[in-house]
């Protein structure tokens, strides 16, 4: 076979390959354009930050003060763990997309990560008993103080101060 002829063969493959799937052999004038979109700056995304934590800090104040009236006895809160892991939720869900980057990023999945932990302790709440109070109680708090922490951490980063 000559070159000419794998050419025009390959070229005839081509167009019926191209044809066959729909497309066009010549570019497209409609081309749409992909706008760009600036990274979000730190304070924006501090700001960002601080507008979701207004429930969640307010959430917390709940449980915490459902904790501090339930003088240990926490497992009739279950209500109230339900309210807070909502609230989590809805938090974490909304600062995993404030378009933070970098060591920030890492830091906020990381405080998702951690409040995902305290939320299966929340979760756990209504399978526990009399027997089971305390340790629950023990782990429970350790968790939310590490998310608490975190949370402290993803400030830091943000240039705002800790909670």
């Amino acid at each position: 076979m000559t070159t000419r002829y794998i050419t025009v063969l390959g070229a005839v493959v081509l167009a019926v390959v191209a044809a066959g799937c729909g497309s066009s052999t010549t570019p497209s004038s409609s081309i749409s354009q992909v706008p760009h979109v600036a990274p979000a700056t730190t304070a924006q995304v501090a700001q960002s930050y601080l507008s979701a934590t207004g429930a969640v800090d307010s959430a917390y104040d709940s449980w915490h003060a459902a904790i501090v009236a339930a003088d240990g006895k926490v497992l009739n809160l279950t209500s109230q763990a339900s309210s807070y892991v909502a609230v989590l939720t809805t938090f974490d869900n909304k600062i995993q997309n404030i378009g933070a980057t970098g060591k920030a990023a890492t830091d906020i999945a990381t405080l998702v990560s951690d409040d995902n932990t305290f939320i299966a302790d929340l979760n756990s709440l209504s399978s526990q008993s009399s027997s089971t109070e305390a340790s629950w109680d023990a782990k429970a708090l350790s968790d939310g103080l590490a998310a608490v922490a975190q949370g402290d951490v993803v400030r830091a980063d943000l240039g705002l101060p800790p909670s």
